[in-house]
């Protein structure tokens, strides 16, 4: 299905306002032809997916406002 897609729309990004293009887009067909997949995970099963629910990833950053680095070090304020 090729679809006339906008701003707002998902995969497509446009180059100027008020640009718009026509683009084929799938919808739920999903076969091997596919190089990519874009979804979102809302309910966790009763399995895991391998390499993707089996693993938690912890924060690379760490907090940037006083009192949020405070609190994760438990530290107090000093006047």
């Amino acid at each position: 299905v090729r679809l006339l897609l906008s701003k707002g729309h998902s995969c497509y990004r446009p180059r100027r306002t008020g640009e718009r293009k026509r683009k084929s887009v799938r919808g739920c067909i999903v076969d091997a032809n596919l190089s990519v997949l874009n979804l979102v995970i809302v309910k966790k099963g009763e399995k895991d997916i391998p390499g993707l629910t089996d693993t938690t990833v912890p924060c690379r950053l760490g907090p940037k406002r006083a009192s949020r680095i405070r609190k994760l070090f438990n530290l107090l304020r000093i006047r």
